[in-house]
């Protein structure tokens, strides 16, 4: 009798590759896993972005609008055609401004907030972009730490709460350098050079004193890709064409639009940081930061400096040798980079503990805050900016306007009568402006022509109110050619002198 024997199952066992098979085939790459912390450093940048948009947004519509806000008030209610009519004559430098907000305002309205808004969003998006050069070129800390100290500087409030393209300068020069950064680590097809370009383009309308910081471009490329210098100056090339009729009517009009600035000396230099930030406290503490970060060797550190030196630089030159130009808010594009060299030298401790660098920080932002607050509430007070305080003038005049008044203006004053007549149509009614034979947006320039011949159209009107920019004992000093009409057939009925200005009331003789 046989055993039975149990049957096992048999398996199949893939035969072993020869080398006629072909190599062994690799698995695919397996992708990379995101984890959520990965993702939350790649949003840091945005909170510093969001914390400048909240902190301009306070007291934004406070302060009166400025001398050069009202301008852009004005122009920028005119019609397209009438704004460049304007660049030929005018403020060539700031005609895409102007038609920027013509159109913005047709949308948004013309409230001083309203006005005000893009710049408080460029301003807001340069914070976070500063903060995410940070991230790319050194650690999410860097960019988050520079993006907070930018908030805290006074003037980046001043300016995101200001009608004119400096907060926008700031936004482009970060953009155009954030975007060459992509280029060369992500590599740079032609959709990404483009993006590059069209930055640049934007920079240059925006100021083209900002170009220069183009500098820092080169200068990143000279260090981290020489490669590609030729694609890029290929690229700023092509960029730099469209600005360059307006850079030659800038040039043709710095008597009109530079005469007022003052030549640079010793003094005006010292002055400067002070004056960039909206606070000396805040400036050398900056500065002295930024000098702790340089003097440590290293080539990330390069482009950075250049940045933050090259446009002051060429300013000063320019200043001493042609023309001129030494004003801050020219310059505010230098605060970015100031602030990233900052926040590399705050955590730029070698082989400390980690709390111990976190102290550092948190002491010095604080620090930093602190020396900051007589800034910031100084930027919103509401006769904070340049300019002679509007806002007021019409409250005095609209609250004792009757119907035939008159008002008259400095001849040849464009500010204080754009300004007054902003704040009056706020007013239930305004006194008529009986001397304008041309209006402003009609000439081709920023000023209203006059009647070569004013006492005719003021003569036998019951009450003139005339508005003065500067403060004055007597006001009629200020119309000379309708002191001796006024002096002999009517009284002085009200004298108000508010910030830079004078307003008085003038009753004709019973």
């Amino acid at each position: 009798m046989s055993e039975s024997r149990p049957t096992t199952r048999s398996r199949t066992v893939p035969a072993p590759r020869t080398p006629a098979d072909g190599p062994p085939v690799a698995a695919p790459p397996a992708p990379p896993v995101r984890t959520p912390s990965r993702d939350v450093r790649r949003l840091l940048p945005v909170l510093p972005g969001l914390l400048m948009f909240a902190i301009a947004m306070i007291g934004a519509g406070r302060p009166v609008l400025s001398w050069d806000e009202v301008t852009s008030a004005e122009v920028a209610s005119r019609s397209v055609p009438q704004i460049l009519d304007v660049i030929p004559h005018i403020d060539a430098v700031f005609g895409p401004y102007y038609l920027f907000l013509h159109f913005w305002t047709a949308l948004a309205g013309t409230g001083e907030i309203a006005l005000r808004l893009p710049s408080i969003l460029a301003m807001a998006g340069a914070v976070g972009i500063t903060a995410e050069i940070g991230r790319r070129l050194f650690t999410p800390a860097t960019g988050l730490i520079a993006g907070m100290l930018l908030c805290f500087v006074p003037n980046t409030s001043r300016y995101a709460a200001e009608a004119r393209p400096y907060a926008l300068a700031c936004f482009f020069a970060a953009l155009a350098f954030l975007l060459l950064v992509g280029a060369v680590q992500q590599g740079g097809g032609r959709l990404r050079w483009a993006g590059y370009g069209l930055s640049v383009v934007f920079l240059g309308l925006s100021h083209l004193i900002a170009l220069t910081t183009l500098a820092a471009h080169a200068a990143y490329l000279a260090v981290h890709a020489r490669d590609r210098l030729r694609p890029w100056a290929v690229t700023v090339g092509a960029a730099i064409l469209p600005v360059l009729p307006i850079a030659y009517l800038g040039t043709t009009q710095e008597d009109t639009q530079l005469h007022w600035v003052a030549p640079i000396t010793p003094a005006r230099v010292h002055d400067m940081p002070g004056e960039i930030t909206g606070s000396r406290e805040v400036a050398w503490l900056l500065i002295g930061l930024a000098v702790l970060a340089v003097w440590r060797p290293g080539r990330r550190l390069v482009p950075i400096a250049v940045y933050a030196l090259v446009p002051l630089a060429v300013v000063a030159a320019v200043s001493a040798l042609i023309s001129p130009m030494w004003v801050a808010r020219y310059l505010l594009v230098v605060l970015a980079p100031l602030a990233l060299l900052a926040a590399v030298a705050l955590l730029a401790g070698s082989g400390e503990r980690p709390r111990h660098t976190i102290a550092r920080v948190v002491a010095v932002v604080l620090l930093l805050g602190f020396a900051a607050m007589p800034g910031e509430r100084a930027v919103r007070k509401p006769t904070a900016k340049n300019g002679a305080d509007y806002r007021t003038i019409a409250k005095i005049i609209g609250a004792d306007v009757r119907p035939g008044d008159i008002v008259v203006y400095p001849n040849g004053n464009r500010a204080i009568r754009a300004g007054t007549a902003y704040y009056l149509r706020r007013q239930p009614a305004a006194p008529a402006d009986v001397l304008v034979e041309v209006p402003s947006a009609r000439t081709g320039w920023l000023i209203a022509h006059e009647y070569a011949d004013a006492v005719p159209k003021v003569t036998g009107a019951a009450r003139i109110w005339l508005v003065i920019a500067d403060r004055r004992a007597d006001p009629l000093t200020g119309r000379p050619d309708l002191a001796p009409l006024i002096t002999a057939g009517y009284h002085r009925a009200g004298l108000w002198q508010p910030k830079s200005a004078t307003v008085a009331l003038y009753e004709k003789n019973a």
